[in-house]
């Protein structure tokens, strides 16, 4: 019984240690198991969470103040800033460069702190952060280190400045002044000398612009705007006040051709008119333009500042021709605005075909029709004590008789009398006893059958020159 029992014993103790063996395997793999599973998270963990570098503002931020501090950072345990390098671009109010420079500095507490112990963001500026660091990361072959650059550019807050340029701004009848800022603005002021009744509004689709209407518009004023003080809606201020000239336009001008007076204007011609500047509503030409007398013809621009007028028929020989040009405001405009100030007009004559040619020295009359000499007359001029007068004029009157009267002289019913300056008339001289001498008070005299048949041949603007 005594064998039995220890044989028994035996046994229950080897399965109480075989049962420990058991539970130290089970131990031992659950503690393999838990391990994997933790190196499985860190490595989990690194591939979600990898380590990285903060740079804070971060990349492609604007509006920043000089209050402002850069921060970096790399993660925990995980990383080691290398290097920090800041370079500064100064913006013109346009946004272009105007200098560079590389900011010296370092990290203290994770913030760059400038050398010079200034503030580190300035306004109207770029700031572009190169970072270098060294990062840690947990993989299946052990911790991997590896050297990375993360850069950031930043942009500082934008001073409002209005965009005013050296020559003045031209302002047309009906519009505003425009000052143009280089940001958006909340409110501006400003004062106009001399000094006008106006009114300022922001515009709503476009604050970077705010807009000055004012009252008594003429034209050729002088102004000077100064803006006196401004804030963007970035919360930046005017650093000072800034002066623009402003002008309104210059009155619109024209050349007319053939000009106001002008005679012997050829039949073919096109006359035309020369604005001082392009016209910019070419197409109320035809409205704006009169022929007097009424002529069959079109206006026709042959330049952006000159229009022509072309009629069907060549103009009759002879006659005088006005060409009227509505002005004001609703009329033509130049390419600034201008416009004419009053209504404006010119007048020519075109050529006759016919001319009287005096020639004093041989006290002869001859007569052309284009240029073709188709009668010759004796006559008599002006004496030495009153001679005719010469020079080129043309016939504006006719009368088939005329009292005549001067200093210790009077002729009645003088016939067939052609006017062509003042008093000095060319006409029947019916108490000379001869021709060929001058005589005459300074009129041309002619025998009377000769003065009728030039009074019938002559048309009213028959050019006559008078010479030696």
């Amino acid at each position: 019984m005594i064998f039995e029992n220890m044989g028994r014993a035996s046994t229950i103790e080897q399965q109480k240690i075989a049962g420990l063996g058991t539970r130290k395997k089970a131990i031992m793999l659950i503690a393999a198991i838990a391990a994997a599973f933790a190196i499985l998270g860190l490595l989990v963990f690194g591939a979600v969470f990898p380590p990285s570098v903060s740079i804070s503002p971060t990349d492609g931020s604007i509006d920043i103040s000089s209050d402002d501090l850069l921060k970096i950072s790399a993660s925990s345990y995980r990383g080691e800033i290398l290097g920090v390098t800041v370079r500064q671009t100064t913006l013109d109010p346009m946004g272009a460069s105007i200098e560079e420079r590389d900011i010296e500095g370092s990290l203290v507490n994770g913030v760059f702190i400038p050398a010079s112990g200034d503030s580190l963001f300035e306004p109207d500026s770029l700031y572009d952060v190169t970072v270098e660091a060294k990062l840690k990361n947990l993989s299946l072959t052990g911790i991997e280190s590896k050297t990375v650059t993360e850069t950031a550019t930043l942009r500082t807050v934008i001073t409002p400045v209005p965009l005013f340029t050296e020559e003045a701004q031209i302002v047309e009848i009906g519009k505003p002044i425009v000052v143009e800022f280089n940001t958006p603005i909340e409110k501006m002021s400003y004062d106009i000398q001399p000094a006008v009744t106006s009114t300022m509004t922001i515009d709503e689709e476009n604050p970077s612009r705010a807009v000055i209407s004012f009252e008594g518009y003429q034209q050729e004023q002088q102004f000077e705007l100064t803006v006196t003080s401004a804030t963007a809606k970035n919360g930046a201020a005017l650093p000072q006040p800034l002066t623009q000239k402003i002008a309104t336009t210059t009155p619109l001008k024209v050349t007319f051709v053939p000009g106001d007076g002008e005679s012997a204007v050829s039949p073919s011609e096109h006359p035309s008119l020369t604005f001082t500047e392009a016209i910019r509503n070419p197409e109320l030409a035809e409205s704006m333009l009169t022929v007097e007398p009424a002529t069959l013809g079109t206006w026709e621009w042959a330049e952006a500042d000159r229009v022509e007028f072309k009629p069907l028929e060549p103009w009759q020989q002879g006659q005088q021709v006005t060409i009227r040009l509505k002005g004001g405001p609703d009329a033509l405009r130049g390419s600034t605005g201008s416009f004419l100030r009053e209504d404006v007009n010119s007048t020519f004559t075109v050529k006759p075909s016919k001319m009287i040619d005096v020639n004093l020295s041989t006290q002869t009359v001859m007569l052309y029709d284009n240029d073709t000499l188709v009668r010759t007359m004796i006559c008599s001029s002006g004496s030495q004590a009153t001679p005719s007068l010469t020079g080129t004029y043309s016939v504006y009157a006719k009368a088939e008789k005329l009292d005549m009267r001067g200093e210790g002289y009077f002729a009645p019913d003088v016939p067939w009398v052609l006017m062509f300056n003042g008093d000095y008339t060319i006409h029947g001289n019916y108490w000379a006893t001869s021709f060929g001498t001058p005589s005459s008070h300074g009129c041309v005299g002619l025998p009377l059958n000769e003065a009728e048949y030039l009074y019938n041949w002559t048309p009213i603007g028959t050019i006559v020159s008078i010479h030696y």
